[in-house]
């Protein structure tokens, strides 16, 4: 067997390991096993080594990265290699990929982010959203548009979906909203009506916390989002992103609909 075909096999028994926890963690929560979407978390390995080809390979079509240098390198690397025969491993066609950003994001790579990314997890300030808002008019206009690509598959987006981060652990390295004035802070992104779509809301437990401070955390943010609905009735908030490798099913009995894994994939 080569090596390719062991880590394709090593993967898709971790991944459907993984699908089959989350399948059964929302049943008992009341909810149907394909409720809940994993995204793998690819940004620990480089392309050409073999794992997205993997992960795809398994059925996966949700990958995760937190740098948005590491997404464009890879989506054109894995862009470059699918277009060669023959290689080995075949590699995915990074257009058949939903690329989800988790990772923190400086608004002065916002520009170059929105066209390879499919939803946007970690808006942590007004200011941040109001950036984005801003960039996507611009370069929605053609009297202010800034973008050009002669690759003319990757065009820049019309709407961009996102996901409010709520530090619901309170740990001072944690990025995001504040739980106490979240509706306060957060009120001016769900009043606007331009081309950024608030999908829900996300969170990361805490790193030091016991399994039962995490899952009254994920509780929190469900909390959150469930007074958001009502706050702002004409938001679609149907998504909630929380839970990694060590407690994802701690976050889909609370509610979870993404889960982010990483480690235990590898």
């Amino acid at each position: 067997m080569s090596r390719w075909e062991e880590l394709r096999n090593s993967t898709a028994d971790k991944l459907r390991e993984v699908n089959e926890r989350a399948a059964r963690a929302a049943e008992r929560s009341g909810r149907p096993a394909d409720a809940v979407r994993v995204v793998a978390v690819t940004k620990y390995v480089e392309a050409d080594r073999g794992f997205e080809a993997a992960l795809f390979a398994a059925g996966c079509r949700d990958f995760g990265e937190n740098r948005v240098a590491h997404l464009m390198d890879k989506w054109n690397a894995l862009k470059e290699m699918s277009g060669k025969a023959g290689s080995d491993p075949p590699q995915p066609d990074p257009r058949r990929i939903r690329w989800h950003f988790i990772g923190s994001l400086q608004r002065n790579k916002v520009r170059r982010l929105l066209p390879y990314t499919a939803l946007i997890h970690s808006i942590d300030t007004p200011e941040l959203f109001a950036a984005v808002a801003r960039i996507m008019r611009e370069e929605n206009d053609p009297a202010t548009r800034t973008y050009a690509r002669e690759d003319a598959l990757l065009p820049f987006p019309k709407r961009i979906p996102v996901l409010l981060e709520v530090n619901i652990s309170g740990e001072g390295n944690k990025h995001g909203f504040q739980p106490e004035t979240f509706l306060e802070q957060a009120a001016p992104c769900f009043e606007q009506t331009g081309p950024v779509e608030i999908r829900g809301l996300m969170g990361m437990g805490g790193l030091e916390s016991s399994p039962g401070e995490v899952r009254a955390q994920f509780a929190r943010l469900r909390e959150l989002r469930d007074a958001a609905r009502k706050a702002f009735p004409d938001a679609d908030l149907a998504e909630l992103s929380m839970g990694m490798s060590g407690d994802f099913e701690l976050a889909i009995a609370e509610g979870a609909t993404i889960v982010r894994i990483g480690s235990i994939l590898y």
